[in-house]
């Protein structure tokens, strides 16, 4: 059994108190995730009602719920979710509703597997099976348009999606919430979690991106670039495939969404001190949850 631990954490301008029993303590300790802060800073508006997709120990729902009206945390793994439901607490929110289930393309019950070391790094585990030393859970999943209807939910205006090569999934089953209500969506970009994990390639993944949506933006640091121009596609693929560039996408219906979004970040390829403040960080959080 490993060991809780309890830290202070700067969570987009605020000190909270956030418990856990895994490493992620140690990569958030000095601040947790300025740059994503800074990105969804710039997506969500005070109104908005957020789908927080993997919400792993709840710092991701602490910021959005300092951003918007009302968010909604997924948190599949049942462990983990007693950790988020602790950090909500204690935070003292009242407008975080938590969900112990995860969302996916079909509802049913799927395996789950994490490092002990890292919960964060825990994956849907149903075309690849991890060695000796993780945990593996049972969890339930249900699609997010069977919840939406489920929690009554009126409106969906932002999705966070972060569920380690399962994106796919999660937003095959949300279709019908994402042509009703069109939200801005931001998620995870990691072809080792997709490839490995769900047998999925870059190249169909975008494709599957660019028909869900018009404005689709890879963002690295301060730049994006935008995958439905051919060009920039390729250099995207070429950069994070190669050296984990890009890491997260941008994705919405209507540019004027996205208002904030283009005054904050520059079009084009990053620049090179960005580049190697990403780098070091994708390989310092990589080295963590690949396994020891």
């Amino acid at each position: 059994m490993r060991v809780e631990k309890e830290i202070r954490v700067n969570i987009a301008g605020k000190d909270r108190t956030i418990v856990s029993d895994d490493d992620y303590l140690k990569h958030i300790k000095r601040g947790f995730e300025p740059e994503m802060v800074a990105l969804y800073r710039s997506l969500l508006k005070r109104g908005d009602v957020v789908l927080d997709v993997g919400a792993n120990i709840g710092c991701t729902a602490i910021v959005f719920s300092e951003l918007a009206q009302m968010v909604h945390a997924f948190e599949p793994s049942r462990t983990t979710c007693n950790f988020l439901r602790r950090n909500i607490a204690g935070a003292g929110l009242t407008n975080v509703a938590i969900h112990d289930v995860g969302l996916g393309a079909v509802s049913g019950e799927f395996p789950l597997t994490f490092n002990p070391s890292n919960r964060s790094g825990g994956f849907v585990s149903n075309q690849l099976r991890a060695g000796a030393g993780h945990v593996i859970e049972t969890i339930s999943l249900r699609t997010a348009d069977e919840m939406v209807k489920a929690l009554n939910i009126p409106k969906v205006d932002f999705i966070k999606i972060d569920v380690e090569g399962f994106e796919r999934d999660v937003l095959m089953g949300a279709k019908g919430l994402i042509a009703a209500h069109q939200p801005v969506v931001v998620l995870e970009l990691n072809h080792w979690c997709l490839n490995a994990f769900q047998r999925i390639s870059i190249p169909d993944f975008f494709d599957l991106l660019r028909s869900l949506f018009p404005v689709v933006l890879a963002v690295d640091g301060e730049s994006f670039m935008n995958l439905h121009d051919e060009s920039e596609s390729y250099t995207v693929m070429y950069q994070h495939i190669l050296h984990m560039k890009f890491p997260n996408v941008v994705a919405a219906f209507d540019a004027a969404a996205l208002d904030r979004f283009y005054a904050a970040y520059q079009h084009g390829a990053p620049r090179s001190g960005v580049r190697a403040k990403l780098k070091k960080w994708m390989v310092r959080f990589s080295n963590t949850w690949v396994g020891r």
